[in-house]
């Protein structure tokens, strides 16, 4: 029998460069190491893991090491279960760290609690980053920690779970009468919190001791990314092995031992499940990999998991925000709950154009609706449903109305009457204290080191004593020397100091840019201007071709264009007669604070927010999304996100996808308008000028992969990195292409220029591939993007949304798309959207370089025309061949500064197919 109350179960595998830190900060512990009971099990590592705890292990008589063929975590900490000897039980992880008086706490903790009620014990997280050390006690699960020290009933406190297994202590008693053991068929991650929910089921009371005093400090990324909780939707046993054996395995497997479904194991699956949702919606989540098959049955198995969760714990769990949507998921699509009258929401209100948006959520069919707005019936402005989908499957659907604004509004559903609220009805994380329990007795006492101890307990003493503690944790964290951390302690603190003074004499500065920007002449000069931008650094984009337009046609318009003052395009605008503004400088400021609309071809936050919001504010301009091309695939996750005014679009099936309705985007009519690309007015005029017939170009242009992304930025060197693209599938199938003797003969045969110019996501590597001498190398930044499309007869591309521009400069398209849908399966951002390439595409659709070639040749053949069946393709999706999308865009952007009733409608500027040609 070992001689303290811990046993420690270690379940290792391959974490040769961390191990170092672990067991540092078990030396370092103000407990007893050799009063540890520490048991590891090498999980069939294939690094120097195991040897590194065999040398610490020397001389050590408490630490025992056991090696086993590979399992998984799970199955290495069952082989420790059976080899424990102490009272209590935890499972931390190799690649993490203790707090200096990690084990003292605990300890301490154990002796306070008078009737030894605590069946489990809790340690607080503290994340910490792998390169920076950078400290967080942020998780959500921390929030229970915030009144100290306390012990919980959880039958009385259910939001106060713990669900992490390193944090956690157990009892061996409990473990060994019920033989509780990990599921070892829980992938990838809920393994702990499924022991923990099932041991807390046989305690008969599920105490829990919460030692807010007690630091565990977990390694939140590793480099390289190889965590296991990362990643996990990547994993095809999240949609099967995790809902079936953890989520649902849990709640029956509680249900069995306490004859029902405590709330409290409810909100662990709960918690568990919303992180779902939440990363199914973010752009670029792993769930966009998951097959239907995967889908389907994540679906199957949520029908049966939510069934044991009730009604009255979705209406109250509040532990992370559920928001609106999963909230009334839960309730009217598994539970069927339905109120009698919908909840209607008020939102924003529009008071120069008079408008008023409005949402409900509904099942089922639409409901009939009637509008009355100061007891006049009216019509909507614009409407449209909304699709809610998770995993590919609606579960709910969202009604959004723009009724004209009123001082009172009234909607009828099917017959009642809705009065719209602003109160959504979401319950809020409450941070109430527990509901204390009087067979709960934890000893008064502050939890102090034996240095303070030993210094008198003073609360200079304790600050020393914290101070030096954490310069402990600091130097394990960091694996270098005493005096170095502390050196490196002393810079940071100076350096926060100069932070500070820097910033308090900044926020001066900023104050008086702001009074400025409401004085003469500053109002005068950008008073309801209009901010055009591209990329920050970069123009030839839909707002240089718009801001052109208005230069020429509309100069009352007082329309400036902010770009970088050291990139390239500054002094070519500048010398156009561009009114430039430096982005970033005050001049910046000063428009920004005064401009009416913000116009831009991108919508990354930088460009949507010009100057910082937090230390100068938005300003009140409107958002004008211009778009950097025709939207082809799902960027619904993307968009949604953003304050839109007003959005362009250019072919009728993506301004359907987005404005129409059962899409999944949410702005409707009233924000999308279907007018046509700015720059799509020249790219018109230089195609009609270049008959195809008398091009001689190909231009290769393919997009990007997140894969390859990941594999050559953090390559050393440009040109180390180009060799890591031409290893991946992607860059060799294309290098292939441009290398390619059949490529080389027809350039020669037909005296046919041959142009690469990839995606800038990775042209930084093109000067160090090796191209043919046929082949010319061109980047974005570097070349008219637009003299290029008019210069070439045929485009060859994947996936790229360039092809729709090429298509309506004239130009023949071939599609390379090797990898097929498996764009869509996780090698890339991209969700599929309404595109289809076989029924939609401009070109045929070849899936190897043979092919692609052979339509090359066929196209060059057959005299460089575009095939019937494209041309009219191209001529269906395209409803604009005028050029007047400026002309429209300018009008619509008026239209936001009239009452809806007053606007100029868009088609009075447009001419019928054909016109202008």
């Amino acid at each position: 029998m070992a001689k303290g109350q811990f046993s420690l179960v270690v379940a290792l595998y391959n974490v040769a460069e961390y191990v170092p830190t672990f067991l540092k900060s078990l030396e370092v512990q103000s407990y007893p190491v050799g009063d540890l009971d520490i048991v590891v099990i090498d999980d069939g590592s294939t690094d120097e893991s195991a040897q590194l705890v065999t040398e610490w292990a020397q001389g050590r008589s408490n630490v025992r090491l056991v090696r086993k063929d590979n399992g998984g975590p799970g199955s290495a900490r069952n082989v420790g279960l059976d080899l424990v000897r102490n009272t209590w039980v935890t499972f931390c992880d190799p690649d993490d760290a203790f707090h200096p008086h990690y084990f003292e706490r605990i300890a301490a903790f154990i002796s306070r609690d008078i009737q030894q009620s605590a069946q489990m014990l809790t340690g607080r997280l503290v994340q910490f980053n792998d390169s920076s050390l950078r400290t967080s006690q942020g998780h959500l699960l921390n929030r229970k920690f915030r009144q100290g020290d306390l012990l919980v009933d959880l039958d009385l406190n259910p939001e106060y779970f713990h669900m992490h297994g390193p944090t956690t202590f157990l009892r061996r008693e409990v473990l060994e009468a019920h033989k509780l053991r990990f599921d070892e068929r829980i992938r990838p991650k809920f393994e702990d919190a499924n022991l923990i929910g099932r041991y807390l089921a046989v305690v008969g009371r599920p105490v829990v001791g919460l030692v807010a005093s007690a630091s565990y400090y977990y390694r939140r990324q590793r480099q390289g990314g190889a965590s296991l909780v990362q990643g996990t939707w990547s994993d095809p046993r999240a949609y099967s092995d995790l809902p079936q054996y953890g989520w649902l395995g849990m709640l029956e497997a509680v249900r069995s031992s306490a004859g029902r479904v405590p709330h409290w194991a409810q909100y662990m699956v709960l918690y568990d499940l919303v992180w779902l949702y939440i990363d199914d919606k973010r752009m670029h989540s792993d769930t966009g990999s998951a097959t239907p098959e995967q889908q389907d049955r994540m679906h199957e198995l949520l029908e049966s998991i939510i069934s044991l969760i009730d009604e009255d714990v979705i209406n109250t769990f509040s532990v992370v925000s559920q928001g609106w949507l999963f909230h009334n998921i839960l309730r009217t699509y598994y539970k069927g709950i339905r109120n009698a009258v919908p909840l209607v929401v008020e939102g924003a209100t529009d008071p120069e154009q008079q408008v008023t948006t409005y949402n409900y959520l509904y099942q089922g069919n639409l409901p009939q609706e009637e509008y009355v707005v100061d007891g006049v019936s009216r019509i909507p402005v614009a409407a449209k449903v909304l699709e809610h989908r998770v995993l590919g499957k609606v579960l709910i659907r969202e009604r959004i109305l723009v009724l004209p604004a009123g001082e009172s509004t009234e909607i009828v559903l099917d017959g009642a009457k809705a009065v719209p609220a602003t109160d959504r009805r979401v319950p809020l994380q409450p941070g109430r204290k527990p509901e204390p329990a009087p067979y709960l007795q934890l000893a008064a006492g502050r939890e102090t080191s034996r240095l303070t101890k030993t210094m008198g307990g003073s609360r200079v003493s304790r600050r020393v004593a914290r101070a030096r503690a954490g310069l402990t944790v600091r130097q394990v964290l960091s694996g270098q020397s005493r005096s170095r951390t502390a050196a490196l302690a002393i810079n940071r603190v100076l350096c926060r100091q100069l932070k500070a003074a820097a910033a308090k004499k900044r926020a001066a500065a900023d104050q008086v840019l702001i009074r400025r920007a409401s004085t003469e002449p500053v109002r005068s000069r950008y008073q309801d201007a209009w901010l055009l931008m591209d990329r920050i650094d970069r123009a030839d984009d839909n707002a240089e071709h718009l801001y052109r337009y208005l230069m020429k046609h509309r100069p009352d318009i007082n329309a400036f264009f902010v770009i970088d003052q050291d990139c390239a395009d500054w002094h070519r605008l500048q010398g156009e007669g561009f009114k430039v503004v430096p982005y970033g400088s005050d001049e910046a400021v000063l428009l920004v604070l005064n401009a009416a609309y913000k116009l831009s071809s991108h919508a990354n936050w930088n460009v949507e927010y010009p100057v910082n919001r937090e230390r100068f504010g938005s300003g009140n301009a409107k958002f004008v999304y211009l778009q950097h091309g025709v939207i082809k695939d799902d960027m619904s996750r993307w968009i949604n996100g953003k304050n839109i005014a007003a959005m362009v679009t250019t072919t009728r099936g993506e301004h359907e996808s987005i404005a129409g309705n059962n899409s999944v985007y949410r702005l409707s009519s009233h924000q999308a308008k279907l007018v046509g690309l700015p720059r799509y007015d020249a790219l018109r005029t230089a195609a009609l000028a270049s008959p195809v017939k008398q091009r001689r170009q190909v231009l290769i242009a393919p997009t990007w992969r997140q894969y390859v992304k990941k594999v050559i930025e953090v390559c050393a060197t440009p040109e180390e990195a180009a060799r890591a693209f031409e290893a991946t599938d992607f860059g060799g199938t294309w290098m292939a292409l441009l290398r390619s003797a059949e490529l080389k003969e027809l350039s020669a045969n037909e005296d046919m220029d041959v142009v690469f110019m990839p995606h800038p996501e990775f042209e930084f590597v093109v000067p160090y591939l090796d191209l043919p001498e046929f082949v010319r190398p061109a980047r974005y930044r570097d070349v008219s993007v637009q003299a290029e499309l008019t210069k070439a007869h045929t485009m060859i591309t994947d996936h790229s949304s360039i092809a729709f521009d090429a298509a309506y400069a004239g130009s023949n398209l071939i599609y390379l798309q090797f990898d097929g849908d498996e764009i869509f399966r996780g090698k890339h951002v991209y969700r599929k959207g309404y595109f289809d390439y076989s029924r939609h595409g401009f070109g045929p659709v070849t899936d190897n370089v043979d092919s692609a070639i052979q339509e090359l040749e066929r196209i060059v053949r057959g005299g460089l025309a575009r095939e019937e069946m494209y041309e009219e393709r191209v001529r269906e999706t395209f409803p604009f061949w005028d050029s007047r999308s400026c002309e429209r865009i300018t009008v619509a952007v008026e239209n936001l500064g009239r009452p809806w009733h007053q606007q100029e409608s868009l088609d009075q500027h447009a001419n019928p197919p054909g016109a202008a040609e």
